[in-house]
């Protein structure tokens, strides 16, 4: 019985799909091979949905290796039952492990950064619109990252001033090592559109930004 690759659409429940593949398989009295989810199913006009879903779940997990299919066993042996346990708790201390490792590498990052930004200057702003803006925000936690943004940044920046650095040569990497958050790059912008408006070096910042583009 030959195979032929199919493909059921990118909508649906992954039953759905198994079965639209099992439709076809019967009405042409083939074997039908379809990518579902990075996992190999092949299905013929006699396998049990079920039994796929299961395994295509499994090989999801990382319990099963290679193509899903034809014709997988309903009832997997206490072996592989016990194995997919193993497998299960040696993903998961190693999912383990990894965020802890990522975890500590920034940790240590926020340490570093946080040490130099004890040495910089406090921000030189406009007083009354940075607080406005604040007020604004009514505790809303995105606009305050942004407003955390755009302090961390410019107090960065004045430091490289005064150390002798031009503006257009570093408000980038401030801008980016400031992001201590994780706001998006549109948030960055209006951290931007902030430092503009609100700290004594906006002028200037602006100035920067229009000569790059």
């Amino acid at each position: 019985m030959k195979t032929k690759v199919v493909n059921t659409g990118y909508f649906g429940l992954l039953t759905e799909h198994i079965e639209r593949m099992k439709i076809y398989a019967t009405s042409g009295r083939i074997f039908v091979k379809q990518e579902l989810n990075g996992v190999v199913v092949i299905v013929s006009p006699s396998s049990n949905v079920e039994s796929i879903f299961r395994d295509l779940k499994r090989a999801m997990s990382g319990l099963v290796l290679g193509h899903v299919g034809p014709h997988p066993k309903r009832v997997l042996s206490t072996k592989k039952l016990f194995n997919d346990f193993r497998i299960k708790a040696e993903n998961e201390a190693r999912r383990t492990e990894e965020s802890t490792r990522e975890k500590a590498v920034q940790d240590q990052k926020e340490h570093e950064f946080f040490a130099e930004l004890s040495t910089c200057p406090a921000m030189d702003r406009d007083e009354a619109k940075w607080q406005e803006g604040i007020r604004a925000q009514k505790e809303d936690e995105y606009g305050l990252d942004i407003y955390a943004c755009a302090e961390n940044s410019a107090r960065l920046m004045q430091k490289k001033m005064l150390e002798g650095k031009k503006l257009q040569d570093m408000a980038d990497d401030c801008m980016i090592k400031g992001n201590t958050r994780g706001i998006s790059g549109i948030m960055q912008g209006y951290a931007l559109s902030i430092l503009v408006n609100c700290w004594k070096h906006g002028e200037e910042l602006s100035t920067c930004y229009k000569k790059v583009k």
